[in-house]
Formats: C-alpha cells, sequence, structure tokens
C-alpha cells in the first residue's frame, strides 16, 4: 500500500461499481420511518435508581 500516515482510507476506489443487492435492501428499510421509535426521547428516561 501507498498510504501515507494522516490520510483517510477510501472506502471504494471504483465508484462505477454498482452497490451490493443487500446495501439497496438496507437503503430501502432505512427510508421508512420506525412507528414504534428506538427508544424514549431523552427528556422522559428516568435516571437509574430512582423509581416512581
Amino acid at each position: 500500500m501507498s498510504e501515507h500516515l494522516g490520510e483517510i482510507p477510501e472506502l471504494e476506489f471504483d465508484e462505477t461499481v454498482p452497490p451490493r443487492p443487500e446495501e439497496d435492501v438496507a437503503d430501502v428499510a432505512r427510508a421508512v420511518p420506525d412507528p414504534a421509535g428506538h427508544g424514549a426521547p431523552p427528556q422522559s428516561v428516568e435516571p437509574v435508581g430512582e423509581q416512581r
């Protein structure tokens, strides 16, 4: 490899390579919001150790 220190390596060297099918499926899945959500908003989360 001919990388220099401090350079960020590129993940895709050839931009003409199409994405893999599983990447397309993941993009479609991420395009639709999850109606159930992924947790509670920060203001409604109870600190550990406190009870109501």
